[in-house]
């Protein structure tokens, strides 16, 4: 699917998890609005703009995380579709995707996602394509540090994964990652991916 242009109205409790984090939040008739590139979301970590990122990836994977009171209304490119159609082209930036479940290294992530998708590709193209450090290439998820955002771009790419749905990040964690980070967006923005990445709202300068 070409996916341009996503829109959702959503009511419900969430009870999204991160590696970082947990929340409860809630999406009151909430009406979101995400095209190609990066669609950054400013707010609290209960502000809803977590809950629609990982309504987006987890919907599948972890049903008993969702209390929905209707099934929410989800338009792509201006057509109705199913929230399960979506979420099959969505990938949540976190170890808690089963996509990222797996112990071995990101080189055989990608050879499976390969072998999946038949992207015509090879490992090696998509390993320069996010500038991953060769030896961080061998490792598992646990082993490749500050570049794990850029793995796991990668990995969901491999399987043809078009929307990339990050888990909420306080203001500083985001600029922790600072390079790293911002590359893996840009990288993302020029594959005509769509990026829902929801971030604290920064301290007040002094």
């Amino acid at each position: 699917m070409n996916i341009k242009k996503i829109s959702i109205i959503n009511d419900g409790y969430i009870h999204c998890k991160s590696n970082f984090y947990s929340s409860q939040d809630i999406l009151n008739n909430a009406s979101f609005n995400f095209e190609v590139g990066i669609n950054r979301l400013i707010g609290e970590i209960d502000s809803g703009i977590w809950a629609i990122s990982y309504l987006m990836s987890m919907y599948n994977h972890r049903p008993e995380d969702f209390i929905l009171f209707e099934q929410p209304k989800v338009t792509v490119n201006n057509k109705l579709i199913s929230l399960d159609e979506l979420s099959k082209y969505a990938c949540y930036m976190d170890k808690l995707d089963p996509l990222f479940s797996s112990n071995h290294s990101v080189k055989k992530l990608i050879m499976q996602g390969l072998e999946h998708s038949k992207l015509n590709c090879s490992y090696d193209d998509i390993k320069n394509l996010f500038h991953i450090d060769s030896n961080r290439f061998e490792r598992s998820l646990n082993g490749v540090g500050n570049e794990i955002f850029k793995a796991m771009a990668a990995i969901g790419f491999s399987y043809k994964k078009e929307i990339f749905c990050f888990p909420w990040l306080s203001n500083r964690r985001f600029e922790s990652y600072h390079e790293n980070l911002t590359t893996l967006l840009q990288i993302l923005e020029k594959l005509g991916k769509t990026v829902i990445i929801p971030v604290g709202i920064s301290p007040p300068k002094t």
